[in-house]
């Protein structure tokens, strides 16, 4: 192994660590879903890396070949003989297992989001009119606004919601919803949703998906008391959204979680980043997608190089090994 492959090795788990370590709940949205995004886009290739590796280089080494060798017959008589069991399906399976694994997480991703636009689309189809800001008001016995999470941008508001929510905090919910479209964080959430399908199997990327997701309700907040200066009121927004079931591919107002540390950012009750954190988010950011940009050149060139075969991998039908 030279010594930039040792390095990659090394530097790889270390940065999709990093985010997980830093309180990037207090630097600057922008900057902390700039890291988020990186980090899952890292995490995808990771992902992808891995399984290439298992495709394209597994059968090169010693392991694959002594399993694809080994002596089934007489290590596990009963097995090889009443069920046919050999050593080729199992490392065969072995090294399209990755490769299948990422292609099912794409493919249920879709089936999820094919289903739920479906089930929005039956729910927008019975509205009980325009609502404000050109949205649609919708039948439901909980306090709902959100906006759609795939297609034309449309802001929704439940009849519960505009009976209980007073003008100042329907104003504000509706700036939130409306940041969403005009920050362009429904495109981004896809594509955090299309990175965090492909790097399921790896630890955090749950995790690293919620933080995006919150760190997009964080940015909206902030839109939209610019626009109402009216923080207690989007607060108190958030307050009596909370515990509404979510509507299917939409963003609601009190999705993301932790709407308690939300509530605290409103109220100013929450430590902000310094000096040092904030440009450490931004640094960490631009590092990540340094390397998300050198991973993505790098990746089709060494997937598609000579293997360096030291064994024997065309005679795998050939003699059992002792």
């Amino acid at each position: 192994m030279t010594t930039a492959e040792l390095g990659a090795v090394v530097a790889l788990p270390a940065a999709i660590a990093a985010p997980h370590l830093l309180p990037l709940h207090r630097v600057n949205p922008a900057s902390a879903a700039a890291v988020w995004l990186a980090a899952l886009a890292l995490r995808a290739l990771t992902a992808v890396g891995g399984a290439i590796f298992a495709f394209v280089y597994l059968p090169q080494t010693g392991i694959y070949d002594a399993i694809a060798h080994w002596c089934w017959h007489e290590a596990l008589p009963i097995l090889a003989t009443h069920l046919g069991f050999s050593g080729h399906p199992l490392i065969h399976a072995a090294v399209l297992l990755p490769g299948l694994a990422l292609a099912f997480s794409v493919l249920w991703l879709l089936f999820g989001l094919a289903r739920g636009w479906l089930a929005l689309r039956s729910r927008l189809a019975r509205p009980l009119g325009e609502g404000p800001l050109g949205g649609t008001v919708i039948e439901d016995h909980q306090v709902v606004v959100g906006v759609t999470g795939v297609g034309r941008g449309r802001i929704l508001v439940s009849d519960r919601a505009l009976g209980l929510m007073d003008p100042e905090e329907l104003e504000a919910s509706l700036s939130h919803e409306l940041a969403h479209i005009r920050r362009r964080h429904r495109p981004l959430l896809l594509l955090a949703s299309l990175l965090a399908a492909l790097a399921r199997a790896l630890p955090g990327t749950r995790a690293a998906e919620r933080e995006l997701r919150f760190t997009f309700e964080r940015d909206a907040d902030q839109y939209a008391v610019r626009q109402t200066s009216d923080p207690l009121s989007l607060a108190s927004a958030i307050c009596k959204a909370a515990g509404a079931t979510p509507l299917p591919n939409a963003i609601g107002l009190s999705d993301g979680g932790r709407v308690a540390l939300r509530l605290d950012i409103l109220a100013g009750e929450a430590p902000r980043a310094g000096r040092i954190l904030e440009r450490g988010a931004r640094l960490l950011g631009l590092a990540l997608t340094l390397m998300v940009l050198a991973l993505s050149a790098t990746l089709p060139s060494w997937a598609l190089a000579a293997p360096r075969a030291e064994h024997n991998v065309t005679a795998v039908g050939g003699h059992c090994r002792d």
